[in-house]
C-alpha cells in the first residue's frame, strides 16, 4: 500500500518457506504463508521484501534474470524450482558455499486479498506457527541486524561467514520493554504485555 501510494506498480505473490525445511521433492509441505512484492520499474521488475527477517535481502532482487546478484546482506539468485509442480521460481541465498533455499512462488498467480487474508489467519492463529509460539522482532541498522528471538538478543554486524555474533540473554520483562522501545522504536501498551495467553516474559528464559 506505501509503495502503491507513491506511485509504484505492485504485484503481491504469496510463497511458500524453504528456509530451514525439509527437501519438498515430493511435493510442496509448506503452504503460502509468506508475502512477497512484485514491483515494476522502468529497467523491469523487482522483488521487495522487507519481512522475512534474518535471511532475505533488503535491497530488491532483479526479477528476469537467473544471474547471481551481489547485495548487501550476500550472494543471491533465483533459479526453476525443483518441486514437482511446474512454475516455481526460488530465491536463494550463498550460505558457506552452498546454495539455500528460502522461499519459492509462481511466476503466473498473484495474490488477491483474499488468499492474502487467509493465509495471514493461518499463521496468526494456528497453534503450530511460529508466530503463535515465539516472540521475535528485527531491525537493520546500517549493516547490523538487531533482532529478539524470544529471551535472546542478537547483534549481527556483517553478512556471511565474515559476520560477527553479539548475543544477550534478556534478564526479565523490563529488560524485555527497555530494548524494544530503545532499540526497536517499539512501544508496548498495557493490553499488549498482558495479553490472553499470559504476560510478555513467558517467552523469556528462568534465570
Amino acid at each position: 500500500m506505501a509503495l502503491e501510494s507513491i506511485g509504484f506498480d505492485v504485484t503481491p505473490v504469496l510463497c511458500r518457506v524453504r528456509w530451514g525445511k525439509a527437501p519438498d521433492d515430493d511435493g510442496p509441505n509448506t503452504t503460502y504463508t509468506h508475502l512477497a512484492l512484485k514491483v515494476a520499474m522502468e529497467d523491469g521488475s523487482y522483488l521487495a521484501d522487507v519481512g522475512f527477517a534474518g535471511v532475505n535481502s533488503v535491497a530488491p532482487v532483479r526479477l528476469g534474470t537467473r544471474d547471481e546478484q551481489s547485495l548487501p546482506e550476500g550472494l543471491f539468485r533465483i533459479v526453476d524450482g525443483t518441486s514437482p509442480l511446474p512454475g516455481y521460481s526460488v530465491l536463494q541465498l550463498m550460505v558457506k558455499d552452498e546454495w539455500r533455499s528460502v522461499y519459492t512462488w509462481r511466476d503466473d498467480v498473484f495474490a488477491p486479498i483474499v488468499d492474502q487474508e487467509c493465509s495471514n489467519w493461518f499463521s496468526c492463529t494456528h497453534p503450530t506457527t511460529r508466530f503463535t509460539n515465539s516472540f521475535f522482532a528485527c531491525r537493520v541498522v546500517g549493516d547490523q541486524r538487531h533482532h529478539i528471538l524470544n529471551g535472546e538478543y542478537v547483534i549481527r554486524t556483517g553478512h556471511g561467514v565474515d559476520s560477527e555474533l553479539e548475543n544477550t540473554l534478556i534478564a526479565n520483562k523490563d529488560a524485555l520493554l527497555e530494548l524494544l522501545e530503545g532499540v526497536f522504536n517499539i512501544r508496548l501498551g498495557e493490553d499488549d504485555m498482558e495479553g490472553p495467553l499470559g504476560s510478555i516474559d513467558r517467552y523469556l528464559p528462568k534465570l
